[in-house]
């Protein structure tokens, strides 16, 4: 099966390197195959009782240039492909976005880290990977 449109979630984690270092040598191999990257943040969110905070102005823009340096990783990892492969950063819940992207784009194959990062922690293992295995409409290769 050749895969054309494929979304790869990066986080910058060495199960997602592993994963975009396999879909940029699919791509590498079939020129008609295009590359999404894609790297998403959530800024933090506390809960307290029955309502919620978020982080300081000072957090969140930390955050966001960290995000910021994982597109421009992602970017250059990817240079090679030229027109074929795209970066975004997504922000909001990690496995709802990139299932949603994944329709959204029309991608017919996912590739995630089987865990990754979340911020500047790591996260609970493989639940976003779960997530999307779970909800996915597409084939969903997890890379550990």
């Amino acid at each position: 099966m050749v895969f054309q449109r494929i979304l790869v979630a990066y986080d910058s984690s060495e199960p997602s390197r592993k994963a975009l270092e396999h879909a940029i040598s699919i791509a590498e191999n079939n020129a008609a195959t295009h590359l999404r990257v894609v790297h998403v943040f959530q800024f933090p969110q506390y809960f307290v009782g029955t309502a919620y905070a978020t982080a300081s102005a000072e957090t969140n823009e930390e955050l966001y240039e960290y995000a910021e340096r994982i597109q421009q990783e992602a970017e250059q990892k990817t240079a090679l492909l030229g027109e074929r492969a795209e970066v975004a950063l997504l922000q909001g819940p990690p496995g709802q976005s990139i299932v949603a992207e994944a329709e959204d784009h029309k991608c017919d194959l996912i590739i995630i880290g089987s865990r990754g990062l979340s911020g500047l922690k790591e996260f609970v293992l493989g639940s976003v990977s779960h997530h999307v295995v779970q909800h996915a409409k597409v084939p969903v290769l997890v890379m550990k």
